[in-house]
């Protein structure tokens, strides 16, 4: 039976003991505080970025963390998640906040283990891989030689209780796990470049298309995009007053359609299954902007409001 992982609610609170000789009379050296927070915040937005359980568009710059408080015993910082997050749209901050107390109590479960070849195996693609591992092992260096735990409080908050030991990653360990490209000096270093083109299809007598290039744009000049003229949902019918673009672009085995200036991203495994869910996030973001007051908006969001406005000739009901 696999052993539980206890998670730590990094929403809630994170407690870290440092001991050690410079920790010993029940205070820290700033720089030391200020390392450990750092590369912790850098630990969290990494894992994020590349969260394994959740695909949701979120904003990171509500994963910084806030110090909440300083606990003697040794020398115990208390931080959390940022408890005045920029306000969205959609609760995937919310799915992100789970996913990532889940994701950072995974990998100090390994680093606790020492089996920091569980954290690198546990990503797909080396840049990932190493970007991950390059910030696990800058927060398990971060007090230097100094012994840390990650501890939470005992019952009528009679001292702490260990939860993980954040043993150090060593340097030979870390270049070990790293992932070379073995193919670095066999090619020459010139990245692949993508284009957009127009396609001039014939059929032939025998029934068969032909498809011939006719122009090429770089994909800094050109996109693809979707011309809408209207929205339409089960409920509701959106008419523009002009043609509005969506860009579309694979990712991976999907389709993926965006458009900035509305703040919406959608995703689908077919270009019909990404249409409908940004029908659907288009509507509940009209609809949702409708309800909320200017004032309770960030600057950013209240644009975006104006901007639905702008586009949007006529909703029609049912």
């Amino acid at each position: 039976m696999a052993e539980k992982i206890p998670i730590v609610d990094l929403n809630n609170e994170l407690l870290i003991h440092i001991g050690g000789e410079a920790t010993k009379k029940h205070s820290i050296p700033w720089d030391m505080l200020r390392n450990v927070g750092d590369k912790l915040q850098a630990l969290l937005i990494t894992l994020a970025k590349y969260s394994l359980d959740q695909n949701e568009v979120v904003n990171l710059n509500n994963v910084t963390i806030d110090f909440t408080g300083f606990y003697q015993g040794s020398a115990v910082p208390s931080w959390s998640l940022n408890r005045q997050p920029v306000p969205t749209l959609f609760d995937a901050d919310d799915i992100l906040i789970k996913s990532l107390s889940k994701d950072f109590s995974r990998l100090m479960y390994n680093v606790d283990k020492g089996n920091y070849q569980a954290i690198a195996d546990a990503y797909n693609t080396n840049e990932v891989k190493n970007e991950v591992v390059t910030k696990v092992f800058d927060f398990t260096n971060a007090a230097g030689t100094a012994p840390i735990q990650i501890v939470r409080r005992k019952k009528n908050n009679k001292g702490f209780a260990k939860i993980y030991n954040i043993r150090r990653l060593k340097k030979e360990v870390y270049e070990q796990l790293i992932a070379k490209d073995k193919n670095v000096n066999l090619v020459a270093n010139t990245p692949d470049q993508t284009a957009v083109g127009k396609i001039v299809v014939k059929t032939t007598k025998s029934g068969r298309l032909s498809k011939k290039p006719s122009e090429i744009y770089p994909e800094k000049e050109a996109v693809l995009s979707l011309k809408l003229e209207q929205i339409v949902t089960l409920e509701r019918k959106y008419l523009f007053n002009a043609p509005v673009f969506f860009q579309f672009y694979p990712e991976g085995k999907g389709i993926i359609i965006e458009n900035e200036q509305l703040d919406l991203f959608a995703a689908g495994k077919s270009l019909e299954e990404a249409k409908f869910d940004l029908f659907q996030q288009f509507d509940f973001s009209y609809q949702r902007f409708s309800q909320l007051e200017d004032e309770k908006l960030s600057l950013r969001l209240r644009k975006v409001k104006t901007y639905y406005k702008l586009i949007v000739k006529d909703v029609i009901n049912g």
